[in-house]
C-alpha cells in the first residue's frame, strides 16, 4: 500500500502542477488532485488510480481547445476560473470513497463498476461542457426546451450530447482494458461481466450527466447581476456586485451538483452490471 500511495502522490503532484501551469487548477486545486490520486492509488492500486487522471487530463486538454471562441461565447470561459480544492474534491469525492470501500470489500466487482460510472459521469459532463459550448446552435434548457445562451446551467446541445457519450465511453473502455491487463500480469482469471464495463460506464455516465443538467436547470442556486445583466452561478459576481438569486436552492452549488450526479452515475452503472449478471448475458 505504501508503494502505491507514493506513486499516487508523485503522479498527483505531476498532474496537479500541469493543471496549474495550464491555468486549469489553482494552488488548492493541486492539493485536491494529490489527495484524490494518493487515496485511490493507495487504497485500490494502479488500475483504480489511473482512471481519475483521465478526468483531470480532460480538464486540461479541453480547456485549451477552442479557448479563443469560448471566451467570446461565455463569461465562464472568458474569466478562465481555476478549479480549487472544493471543486476537485466534489468531482472526485464519491469515486474516492468507492476506492476506499474497495479496500474493505476487494472482491466485489460492482464497486469497481460503480467507480467507473462515477468517473464516467464527470468525464461526460466535462466533454459536454467544454465541447458543447462550441456548437453552431444555441443549446436548449433541459427542463423547458427553450433556447438559452451557451454555457447556461442545465442546457444541452446535440454536439454536447455526442461529446458526453465519447467521454463516458472512454472511461468505461479504459477501465476494462486496465482490469484485463492487471489480470494478465498476475496470471489470474477476471470476471467476464467486466466485458460489459464500457456499456455500463457509458449508461451510468450519460444518466449521471442528464441528472447534472436537470439539477443545474431546476435546483442549483442561480443569480443575476444587475450591473452586468448576466446570470451567474455565484452570489458574488466577478465584477464585485452581489447578485440577486433568481432560481434554485442557494445551498446547492455547482460542486454539489457534480457530487450528486456522480452518485447517480455510479448507481446506474452498478445497476446495469447487476442486471446483466442476473440475466447471465455473456460473450
Amino acid at each position: 500500500m505504501l508503494t502505491e500511495l507514493a506513486v499516487g502522490l508523485v503522479v498527483g503532484v505531476a498532474i496537479g502542477w500541469l493543471g496549474y501551469w495550464r491555468g486549469v487548477l489553482s494552488a488548492s486545486g493541486i492539493i485536491g488532485v494529490v489527495v484524490v490520486s494518493s487515496l485511490t492509488f493507495g487504497a485500490a492500486g494502479w488500475v483504480w488510480g489511473i482512471l481519475p487522471h483521465l478526468l483531470f487530463l480532460s480538464w486540461i486538454l479541453w480547456a485549451r481547445f477552442g479557448a479563443a471562441r469560448k471566451a467570446q461565447l461565455s463569461e465562464r470561459f472568458s474569466e478562465g476560473p481555476r478549479r480549487g480544492l472544493y471543486q476537485v474534491l466534489a468531482s472526485g469525492g464519491w469515486a474516492t470513497i468507492l476506492a476506499l470501500l474497495h479496500r474493505l470489500v476487494p472482491n466485489v466487482t460492482s464497486v469497481f463498476v460503480a467507480y467507473v460510472g462515477a468517473l464516467a459521469t464527470l468525464n461526460a459532463d466535462t466533454w459536454a461542457g467544454e465541447l458543447g459550448v462550441l456548437s453552431s446552435q444555441l443549446p436548449r434548457l433541459v427542463t423547458t426546451g427553450r433556447r438559452v445562451p451557451a454555457s447556461t446551467s442545465g442546457a444541452v446541445s446535440g454536439l454536447g450530447c455526442v461529446a458526453a457519450l465519447g467521454g463516458a465511453w472512454l472511461i468505461g473502455l479504459v477501465g476494462l482494458l486496465l482490469a484485463v491487463l492487471l489480470a494478465w500480469l498476475k496470471n489470474v482469471s477476471w470476471n467476464r461481466i467486466l466485458l460489459w464495463l464500457p456499456l455500463a460506464g457509458t449508461a451510468g455516465g450519460m444518466v449521471g450527466c442528464l441528472a447534472d443538467s436537470l439539477l443545474g436547470a431546476a435546483a442549483q442556486g442561480m443569480y443575476y447581476c444587475e450591473r452586468c445583466q448576466r446570470e451567474t452561478e455565484n452570489r458574488l459576481h466577478s465584477c464585485g456586485q452581489v447578485a440577486r438569486q433568481v432560481r434554485g436552492w442557494s445551498w446547492l452549488t455547482n460542486e454539489g451538483v457534480n457530487l450528486a450526479s456522480s452518485v447517480v452515475g455510479a448507481a446506474v452503472a452498478a445497476g446495469v452490471a447487476a442486471w446483466l449478471a442476473q440475466t447471465n448475458i455473456s460473450w
